[in-house]
């Protein structure tokens, strides 16, 4: 996957992440990780990360694992249905967030994507300041369907 590509995409389809800055760092052997500065289009009115921003860093992933592992990434695209967010530390630095997808769960996605058309799954993600203290988890409910018609 040419990340550069993809996230130029990603940010055209979804002007949010432009806005925020979001860098998609890496997407291979199971493990996922994007990032969001800590700016003033990204921050609060006290210095520290929006919250809405880390909800979007932590929500992405799941779009970055299914267009990495998808067999048919222009039938089949995800939604998130439900993300639940712990906040753990202020966010004062520019933010990584992490998740991990096994080869294993990718071929079951794919299978049931060929078999029923539908995949649920959900999916944490450890968001990190620069100097690696946990400033928020999500965990969050993804639905894949045919939405194109």
């Amino acid at each position: 996957m040419d990340l550069l590509k993809f996230e130029a995409g990603v940010k055209d389809n979804c002007p949010i992440y432009a806005f925020l800055g979001l860098r998609v760092l890496e997407a291979k052997d199971g493990i996922f990780k994007a990032s969001i500065p800590n700016t003033k289009e990204s921050g609060n009115h006290i210095g520290i990360m929006h919250a809405g921003a880390l909800f979007a860093l932590g929500e992405f992933l799941g779009g970055l694992i299914t267009a990495y592992y998808l067999d048919d990434p222009r039938k089949f695209q995800p939604v998130v249905r439900d993300l639940k967010i712990d906040f753990k530390a202020p966010a004062m630095t520019d933010i990584i967030a992490t998740a991990e997808f096994t080869d294993q769960q990718a071929l079951d996605m794919n299978t049931s994507l060929a078999t029923s058309g539908r995949y649920d799954f959900q999916q944490k993600a450890v968001l990190t300041d620069s100097n690696g203290t946990v400033v928020a988890q999500t965990l969050g409910s993804y639905a894949l369907r045919n939405f194109m018609g």
